[in-house]
């Protein structure tokens, strides 16, 4: 398992749970680093949005939910440019992060 993910001049420390850009640290929700976690330990392929809610909330979702997408708009807006173009929605499917 990869202890720390180092894109750019992001850091993302999993065993410290920290995220910095240039050093400065980034503050994430909980949800929000597992998500982020998540989409690097499986990056490049495509999750599927039941697949991110069975791990990371625990349960099978049926039906349309905002969640999902208000804790990626979240991420993405903390972490910012470049890193939140890296965050890809798969139409219909899911999300993947995509190192250029």
């Amino acid at each position: 398992v990869q202890h720390e993910f180092v894109i750019g001049d992001m850091v993302v420390n999993m065993d410290v749970r920290k995220v910095s850009i240039q050093q400065v640290p980034i503050e994430l929700t909980y949800k929000e680093f597992e998500l982020l976690k998540y989409l690097l330990e499986n990056q490049q392929r495509v999750v599927s949005r039941n697949e991110i809610f069975q791990t990371l909330w625990g349960f099978d979702f049926v039906g349309e939910s905002r969640t999902l997408d208000v804790h990626i708009n979240s991420l993405r807006k903390k972490i910012g440019s470049p890193y939140d173009d890296m965050i890809k929605v798969v139409r219909g499917v899911g999300y993947r992060f995509v190192m250029e």
